[in-house]
């Protein structure tokens, strides 16, 4: 390279590099003054590092999720990262540092690249023609500019690293090497901008997210934290989520209030707060950033946080900006009537004790006694009121007696607080939480059987951030474990919904089947199930929701059900079930809704002997 192109070269990558260092330094600071969210447990490295791996450099969640669009993503990836070395020899060659290029080993490393840029070609190609012509609703119905240039940008990076091969030593090569430098350096200062900027900080997103689906860490009262009302209280991860967001719009295909025409959508609600951000609007109210009605629609699914392939993390944006409008007040009149009957009753339906005590007397219950019970058996708020769920409890007993498992419940119960935990109301959550472990602790519970998977999620994670920690299972996971021995002949076909915070939640989603398949039922299988279920509406405070904009999402979902043809539908949440049979009144269908356990415990029954 003659000097003058070499100290052109120098000037050009410090005035490139240095855009980008400004950039990055606007992000840094927001990032910085962020509220410090992020803990990591001193056993849970290995666990992270190992998911980075998986998710970042083998695209295990794209692929999963599409595979042809995962693989083209994949081959871009590994192509790209193949060619930073590459780069950076050209590049320590051009600034006049040090010439590793005639090297007989560049050489061969350089051929084998071809393949790679091949790959990227093929890949971005691919990529090119889905989000320019087929448009999927993910991606918005506007044509990102960026996407384009950025799509345009590398092909001609692979085009002029394969026509090198072809040209000699002249003008021509150094005009392709020229144009190869400088789309480089304009890649480097678009990166921060765009969405390509995951490029950089996904492998911390994927490395920072929660241990846990959803997980919402607890407030500290004593420091008087409120959760978010402005964007000045949006936390360390929850910006770098904003900076991260990729805008594959995975959240949104998956989220059921978007998918049943409310406005939510996860997002828009990502790049709604980057741009805040970046417009140093700190002091915007988050209701007045997004419409408040927004944050009431979302059912705390986990479909959005699940399907993300980048660590963005929704649910502590959604849940901590519902904590900052109960704080003032702000939630809807359904939510605070429920409130209202937490704090008097114990219990969501503003029910009293007596009910409960009822039911316990006429099921033959005892009272929990460590020294004569294995499982204490948490009735919850629908069991120990509902009628219809009782029902299920009364089949789940039936079964614990049969197979010789001692269990009690306890005199008196009151709610998990998951209501109180999803909807934001913090002071409520932890009042109840921490009643609860002093009831369960001074009754030396050590395992905890529970037929709602709300409970399950609550008592089993949210719990653990006070320090109690015991074994909590499903009841389809202790079924499943002690009927091993029976197998019944398949008799009819049956469609199983799996509740969110059962399969996606605790991945529980093997157990359920293999009940249903050893108790003689083949399940067909609906649209959206195992892992990545479509709700049924009830979470996030939406079971107590009298009228819904848009399709009720509980209505799609039994549709979708019923699409399978399989006369019986089976579930085994005491809030699926009420919402499903409420869809099924409105729509006068013929479908049995039944509980797993009342399933099993009627092919039970039907056996010659019971085992």
């Amino acid at each position: 390279m003659h000097p003058a192109e070499t100290w052109i070269f120098r000037i050009l990558v410090l005035g490139f590099v240095a855009a980008f260092a400004a950039q990055l330094l606007t992000r840094a600071r927001l990032f910085l003054r962020a509220r410090n969210n992020i803990i990591i447990g001193d056993d849970e490295t290995g666990a992270r590092l190992w998911r980075v791996v998986r998710e970042v450099v083998f695209q295990s969640r794209v692929i999963a999720e599409r595979p042809a669009v995962g693989i083209a993503h994949t081959a871009v990836f590994w192509g790209f990262t193949a060619f930073g070395f590459y780069t950076a020899v050209e590049f320590l060659a051009g600034l006049g540092i040090v010439d590793w290029t005639p090297a007989g080993w560049f050489s061969v490393y350089a051929y084998a690249l071809v393949p790679f840029a091949l790959a990227v070609v093929a890949g971005m190609t691919a990529l090119m023609i889905r989000r320019v012509f087929v448009r999927p609703a993910g991606l918005g119905d506007t044509l990102s500019i960026e996407s384009v240039v950025i799509g345009f940008f590398i092909i001609t990076l692979m085009a002029t690293f394969l026509l090198a091969f072809a040209l000699d030593s002249g003008l021509a090569e150094r005009i392709n090497w020229w144009v190869h430098a400088l789309v480089i350096l304009c890649f480097l200062v678009l990166i921060p901008g765009s969405k390509h900027f995951h490029l950089v900080i996904s492998p911390v997103t994927v490395y920072l997210r929660s241990r846990d689906l959803g997980s919402v860490p607890n407030l500290d009262f004593d420091k008087e934290e409120v959760g978010l009302e402005t964007l000045r209280d949006v936390e360390r991860k929850q910006v770098l989520d904003a900076f991260t967001c990729v805008e594959c719009g995975r959240c949104q295909v998956n989220c059921p209030a978007n998918a049943t025409g409310k406005l939510l959508n996860p997002k828009t609600l990502i790049l709604q707060n980057e741009q805040a951000l970046l417009s140093g609007k700190l002091d915007i109210k988050l209701s007045d950033l997004y419409d408040p009605n927004v944050l009431w629609q979302c059912t705390t699914c986990g479909a959005c946080e699940n399907q993300c392939p980048v660590g963005v993390e929704h649910l502590p944006l959604i849940i901590g900006a519902r904590r900052g409008l109960v704080s003032n007040g702000e939630a809807p009149a359904a939510l605070s009537a429920v409130y209202n009957h937490l704090e008097r009753r114990g219990n969501i339906w503003g029910l009293g004790y007596d009910q409960r005590q009822k039911f316990v007397q006429s099921a033959g219950l005892e009272i929990f006694d460590q020294t004569k019970h294995e499982y204490l058996v948490w009735l919850g708020c629908a069991g120990a009121f509902e009628a219809d769920f009782q029902k299920s409890l009364r089949s789940l007993f039936q079964i614990l007696r049969l197979r010789g498992i001692s269990f009690g419940v306890l005199a008196k119960e009151r709610c998990t607080g998951d209501v109180a935990k999803r909807t934001g109301n913090e002071y409520q959550f932890q009042e109840l939480a921490r009643a609860n472990i002093e009831d369960l602790t001074a009754a030396g519970v050590k395992k905890i059987l529970t037929s709602c998977p709300h409970c399950l999620r609550t008592i089993g994670v949210d719990y653990r951030a006070f320090g109690f920690e015991v074994e909590v299972v499903h009841s389809s996971v202790l079924v499943a474990s002690i009927t091993r021995d029976v197998s019944v002949p398949v008799a009819e076909t049956v469609t199983f919904h799996d509740p969110c915070y059962l399969g996606r939640y605790a991945g529980h989603v093997d157990e359920p089947r293999e009940l249903l398949t050893r108790f003689g039922a083949a399940v067909s299988e609906p649209e959206r199930h195992g892992d990545n279920p479509f709700c049924c509406g009830a979470g996030g405070g939406l079971l107590f929701e009298e009228k819904e904009e848009g399709k009720r999402i509980s209505q799609q979902r039994l549709e979708q059900l019923q699409v399978t043809g399989a006369g019986t539908l089976v579930t085994a949440c005491p809030f699926c079930s009420i919402m499903l049979k409420s869809a099924q009144a409105s729509s006068n269908d013929g479908t049995q809704i039944v509980d797993l356990m009342t399933f099993v415990e009627g092919k039970l029954k039907q056996m010659p002997s019971r085992p």
